[in-house]
């Protein structure tokens, strides 16, 4: 029983640190004022401003320390559908060890989201689901997150292309994972008292601390998922249901403290 303490306690020192395993690179999106939108006809209130946290936690130590040069932040006007498409061409330079995320915050879609330009008239001009999906593919990093603050983001989980999916088996050390605020059929919900969309406040909670479960000063994934989800469902009054879906170890580090 010693032994077994003193391996459990070595183990726990000699974890490795996120930033010496490799790098992260990350595309962070948040849209609440939209070009065909006034507050009165749909615009949001706080997706831009979630957006500039999840950027802060992420050049956090909890978040990696990742760099600037390593984050395409957009916001707004700048949230394009052609800006979005050049931002995530990042992913590319990531390596097999390496690390790459999407976090996307505003309207979505039962297949897409939906970028500051978009017109009710052209299709062409959303954010679908397959051209993300085939930005993580195109990446070779090991690890690939993307994180959605959006209405019905749950339908992501769908296959609806037959261009590979970026979701792939774990046997190979890979972890690819869908963070989604919602099910296919939900909207997700912004709080004027928590001052950002639910999903997003209680993701960064956890990723900051309040997700670390067992006190060991690491937020795993399954350990953020049973954070979030009772959390999230209670703010809203059962209208919304955190999804975490992918191909991953449960263990999958998220945040270190």
């Amino acid at each position: 029983m010693i032994v077994h303490a003193l391996l459990s306690l070595l183990s726990l020192l000699w974890l490795p640190d996120p930033v010496a395993t490799g790098q992260t690179y990350a595309v962070v999106i948040g849209i609440s004022d939209y070009k065909a939108l006034t507050y009165s006809t749909g615009d949001l209130r706080f997706a831009d401003r979630d957006a500039w946290h999840v950027v802060s936690f992420l050049k956090s130590r909890a978040g990696g320390n990742v760099p600037a040069a390593n984050i395409r932040l957009l916001t707004n006007q700048q949230a394009t559908q052609a800006n979005i498409a050049q931002a995530l061409l990042l992913f590319r330079q990531a390596r097999r060890t390496d690390r790459v995320i999407l976090y996307f915050s505003g309207h979505g879609l039962p297949d897409s989201f939906v970028p500051y330009d978009a017109r009710p008239d052209s299709p062409a001009r959303l954010l679908s689901y397959p051209m993300i999906k085939a930005a993580f593919h195109d990446s070779e990093a090991q690890t690939k997150l993307c994180i959605a603050d959006a209405c019905m983001s749950g339908g992501m989980t769908q296959p609806r292309t037959s261009r590979p999916t970026f979701v792939q088996p774990v046997h190979d050390g890979s972890n690819v994972a869908m963070l989604l605020a919602s099910r296919s059929t939900q909207y997700a919900l912004e709080d004027g008292r928590l001052a950002g969309g639910a999903f997003t406040y209680f993701i960064l909670r956890g990723l900051t601390g309040q997700g670390d479960l067992d006190g060991n000063r690491i937020v795993t994934i399954r350990e953020l998922h049973r954070y979030i989800a009772p959390r999230v469902r209670k703010m809203t009054r059962g209208q919304q249901t955190p999804l975490f879906y992918g191909r991953f170890s449960d263990d999958l580090p998220l945040a270190y403290l």
